[in-house]
């Protein structure tokens, strides 16, 4: 099976710390997608495949924490898209709950583009009256 397609991924734009396990050192960077697998994040650090992550996604309440598995790595001009599992089931729960949130935000971001201010409570409302139905089910 492809691993870079084992995961049905969701587009995201939001910030993300990764930490290798052998490496003290904390890298901030953007995520891309999300899925109920694992995450895609570019970066300009080459991992290989199987290394072991930290990631954490601090702008959710609480905030996002999982370790993670290196499935694969392409490289993008200066860069490399990177793509992780989640290494257990509790994980792969709690981002699904993560997507939401990301989903819920862009919704937020989307709306204040067309000129609504809505707090993100309110967000939260409207976005599960019109699109919590039909987000992608485990």
């Amino acid at each position: 099976m492809n691993e870079r397609r084992a995961f049905i991924r969701h587009p995201v734009d939001a910030p993300i710390q990764i930490k290798p396990q052998e490496d003290a050192a904390i890298q901030e960077i953007s995520m891309s997608d999300i899925g109920e697998g694992g995450v895609a994040f570019n970066t300009n650090v080459i991992f290989e495949k199987g290394s072991a992550l930290s990631i954490k996604i601090p702008h959710v309440q609480p905030p996002f924490e999982a370790l993670c598995v290196v499935c694969w790595q392409i490289e993008n001009g200066n860069e490399f898209e990177v793509g992780v599992r989640f290494v257990d089931e509790d994980s792969r729960f709690r981002a699904r709950m993560v997507e939401q949130v990301c989903y819920i935000e862009d919704y937020r971001k989307k709306k204040k583009k067309e000129g609504y201010n809505l707090t993100s409570e309110e967000a939260a409302n409207e976005w599960i009256d019109k699109y919590a139905a039909g987000f992608p089910k485990l």
